[in-house]
C-alpha cells in the first residue's frame, strides 16, 4: 500500500461486493454509485485489460 493511501485514505477491501445503492465503502455516507463507483470501475477496467495484454 503507498504511503499516501496510508496517511489520506482507505483503500477498497478487495473481497468487498458492493451494491450500487449501498453505502459506500469508504465511510462518507454517501452511496457508492455516487462516491468510488465510478473510480472503482475504471481502475477494475484498467486490471482487465492488463491481465488480457499479459495473456498475449
Amino acid at each position: 500500500m503507498s504511503l499516501f493511501k496510508n496517511l489520506f485514505g482507505k483503500s477498497r477491501p478487495p473481497e468487498q461486493e458492493l451494491g450500487r445503492n449501498e453505502k459506500c465503502w469508504c465511510g462518507s455516507d454517501k452511496k457508492y454509485k455516487h462516491c468510488h463507483f465510478e473510480k472503482d470501475q475504471k481502475r477494475l477496467a484498467a486490471i482487465r485489460a492488463g491481465q488480457c495484454a499479459s495473456r498475449r
